[in-house]
């Protein structure tokens, strides 16, 4: 990506990361960047280290060597609250609702750091299968609707940086499509998105930009739609 003055400022910058639990090396010197208003797509098969990227990005890895900038601020041993406080916000993958408590009080525990009663209306008019669902228990909501609970979860906390790991898992092809319209949406109304996900077509059809993340390491990056192009992820990804 050119570095000049029409290049949107760098939000996030991780810089030769390496992620390790004992023996097992997960992420081996990552670099990796997200610009301001961007959608960046990190693509791979199971195991490659998408999940282990991001816990270390929410502070819930060990790192072992690197740095990871963030809005300009160093923040590689920063705490995972204080992540969360300026803005750098995470959906789990599995979605990690709390199946016990009702949808709103799952909802009230994403702005935590926030004022709720205004923001809750807007979640509601975004997400209105919600709003219908408020009093229930979250647990008892389909896969769609939880993925749905946990993004507005998420954008409750008011995040610059939202980071999504595998929305699509475990969901229905047309749920999938629902749920990527959503991303799509939030997207275009000025959010900057890491979306980690293996359903390499969808996620490079959203993205500006995508990394493609093979054994730990970084294999292949540049535009999505390049990437799209590209002899090797129609080979390894999209079966052509």
């Amino acid at each position: 990506m050119p570095d000049d003055a029409s290049a949107p400022p760098e939000l996030l910058g991780v810089h030769q990361l390496v992620v390790q639990y004992g023996h097992v090396i997960a992420l081996r010197g990552i670099d990796l960047r997200v610009c301001q208003g961007q959608l960046v797509a990190l693509v791979g098969a199971n195991g490659a280290g998408k999940s282990s990227l991001l816990m270390a990005l929410s502070g819930l890895a060990p790192i072992q060597q690197g740095h990871i900038h963030y809005r300009g601020t160093e923040i590689t041993r920063w705490p995972t609250h204080r992540r969360v406080h300026h803005g750098l916000v995470q959906v789990a993958e599995g979605r990690a609702i709390l199946k016990t408590l009702s949808v709103e009080d799952n909802l009230r525990l994403g702005s935590y750091t926030q004022q709720f009663g205004c923001d809750l209306q807007e979640t509601y008019q975004r997400f209105p299968i919600l709003k219908k669902r408020a009093r229930q228990l979250a647990g008892n909501l389909s896969g769609g609707e939880q993925q749905q609970l946990a993004i507005g979860r998420a954008l409750l906390a008011k995040p610059r940086l939202l980071m999504l790991d595998e929305p699509s898992m475990g969901l229905a092809p047309l749920i999938i499509q629902e749920i990527f319209a959503i991303i799509h949406d939030v997207h275009q109304q000025g959010m900057t998105i890491l979306l980690v996900e293996q359903n390499v077509r969808q996620a490079l059809k959203l993205a500006d930009h995508a990394y493609v993340l093979e054994t730990g390491g970084i294999t292949l990056q540049g535009a999505a739609q390049e990437l799209m192009d590209h002899p090797g992820v129609l080979a390894a990804y999209l079966g052509a």
